[in-house]
Order: C-alpha cells, then structure tokens, then sequence
C-alpha cells in the first residue's frame, strides 16, 4: 500500500481513542506498507484491522497503488516472497556494468550504494575497506598511469588473475611491485562486490521453530559473521553482517576477535535470538573455553559476562582455515 496521508479538508487530529490495538503482521515505512500472511482469510483479517486504524487515524490510501494477494511484492528496493528477502537494488544493470571510478566522488558513490545491501554480501567488510582508503592523490595517479588502467581494461576482459604470467597475457606487462600492490587490491575489491551485487542470496526469513546458527570468522584486520538456519540439510542464511577491526582491536588473538564477531551479530540481532539456544561455528574450539573458565581478568571477564546469559554450543569448524568463508557458498543455494 502506498500514498498513506490525511484527507482532504480535514486536520490531522489524533487517533479516535487511545489504547487501540496495534495492526500486526505488517511493515510500514513512511507511507509504503506492507501487510504480510500465511493465508488469504489471515491476509484479509489483517488488512481490515490495518484500514481500522487508518480510518482511527483520519489516514487516506490510493488505490490505484495498491497490490493485492501478491506471491511477490517489490518493497524499498528488495523482493520480498514466502521464500526470503531478495535484494533488489533499482540501479543493479549500472552498478553491474560500472567501470573502475576514476574519482573519489566516484567510488564513494559505488560504496554508497552497496553499504545498504550489506548484510546481503558475505564478507562486506573485507572487500570494501580497501576502496575506502583510496584517496584523491591516488585518482590522480591513476589517470597518469596507463600500466594501471591496462591492468583494469584486462580484467574487464576476462584476465581476473592478473599473476597467472601467461605468455602475451596482462600479467607479462605489469611491474612486479604493481602486481602485489594496493591498486591490484583495489582492482581485485570492486571486482568482486561488483559481482557480488548481481549474485546476492535469498536471505530466508528466520523460523522461530528452527535452532540458528551463528557462523563467525576473523581475520588479520575484519571480522565477519552471519546467521544461518538448515532446511533439508543445507544451512540458508538469515543474515550477514562484518566491519573492519578498529586500531586497538588488531593486536587481539584471533580467538579473541572471534569473540567480537559474536558479541557483535548477537547485539545486532537481539531480538531475533534472545532466549533461544544458539549453535556457534567457529575456527578454534578454544573460544568454548571462554565459557568454562572461572576468574577471567580484563576484557576477557569482560566478555565472559557479557555471553553469560546467552545459552551457547560452540563447534570447531572441520573444514580448514581457507574453506571457514567458503562454508556458506558451498552449502548455500543463492
């Protein structure tokens, strides 16, 4: 539903009375409304008690934008089906088809229009920060370089691996110190969550009768972690979320970033998983001994607090280090 204002001709005064019930099963931003249901008579309930409280409210709504009965509806730039959320940016043929910017206006565009699709891009955070430290003396070099630009127009190519060092290929042309630089970094981040956009996953909607499992991984200078649910044997992501370490979290362990990684997915979803029974998935079996231990100092007692009420099974990932953020592609069906 869309176009929610008050009549014509008449002053906005109030609901008729107070302490109304509140029209359930629907999302509202704005003036777009989205009433949602498991069934056509339930459908209807709640659009009755939904038009009840507009006309409480003195609130008028267009018809003719109005969609009924709909197994899909496009809402704020996603699809939304019985199946999942479904990211659907408005401008994903341009954003698939963007050459590398050549400014910092440029790029901080592209950013921007990723940063609301995060949480559909595993491993956000360790891609976009690369572009993030890009700066407009770096722009500047890059006009001035044609080997750069010919290491980008041969990606564009199809010469993703631009150390492959085939005869005539893109990596015989190239100054060794650019190969490892940060601007094949760069090349190589844009790259990929330009990809990644047109190839986002369904995010399942999270079943309350199904045990979640919170996957977390930490690396040098990231962490990431998501939420997964299993149907039929296969884990289905719920949610993503990662971000850059700060200054003074670099020199922690790496079982101790796991342990930031939790704390972080656990406060973003509160209230999705508070008091359930959650299943951990992480690299090191030692982050369960963060919950058997007694008399922890500092910020692991800290910590220890904080997880505390959390009802918690920790499980070593089996698959090897490489493979910890290759667990979701592989067992997920986008």
């Amino acid at each position: 539903m869309r176009g929610a204002k008050p009549r014509r001709g008449q002053l906005w005064r109030g609901p008729a009375s107070v302490g109304q019930p509140s029209a359930l099963g629907r999302r509202s931003y704005i003036d777009d409304i989205l009433v949602t249901a498991g069934s056509w008579d339930e459908t209807c309930e709640r659009v009755e008690a939904l038009l009840e409280s507009c006309d409480q409210w003195n609130l008028s709504i267009s018809v003719e934008k109005n969609y009924w009965g709909m197994r899909k509806v496009d809402y704020l730039g996603h699809q939304v089906s019985e199946d999942g959320l479904d990211a659907k940016p408005k401008d994903l043929s341009s954003l698939r088809d963007l050459p590398f910017p050549s400014s910092l206006r440029a790029m901080q565009s592209f950013l921007s229009s990723l940063n609301y699709y995060s949480r559909f891009l595993e491993d956000y955070a360790v891609y976009a920060p690369t572009l993030y430290e890009l700066r407009e003396v770096d722009f500047a070099e890059l006009k001035m370089r044609a080997d750069l630009r010919e290491i980008w127009n041969g990606m564009e190519k199809g010469h993703a691996d631009c150390n492959a060092g085939e005869s005539g290929g893109i990596a015989t042309k190239v100054d060794p110190e650019v190969k490892e630089g940060r601007w094949l970094h760069a090349f190589r981040a844009f790259w990929t969550l330009r990809e990644k956009i047109g190839t986002t996953p369904i995010l399942r909607h999270f079943d309350p009768d199904r045990l979640p499992v919170v996957i977390v991984y930490a690396s040098e200078w990231a962490i990431s972690d998501s939420i997964m649910q299993e149907h039929d044997h296969t884990y289905y992501p719920v949610t993503f979320a990662s971000r850059t370490l700060k200054s003074n979290d670099l020199n922690y362990n790496v079982v101790e970033k796991e342990v930031l990684a939790l704390l972080r997915i656990l406060d973003l979803n509160y209230n999705l998983l508070v008091v359930r029974p959650i299943k951990v998935l992480a690299r090191h079996s030692t982050l369960a001994w963060l919950f058997r231990s007694s008399g922890l100092q500092g910020r692991l007692g800290q910590w220890a607090a904080l997880l505390s009420p959390w009802t918690l099974e920790i499980v070593k990932c089996t698959k090897g280090e490489d493979e910890i953020l290759g667990v979701l592609a592989a067992s997920i069906t986008p």
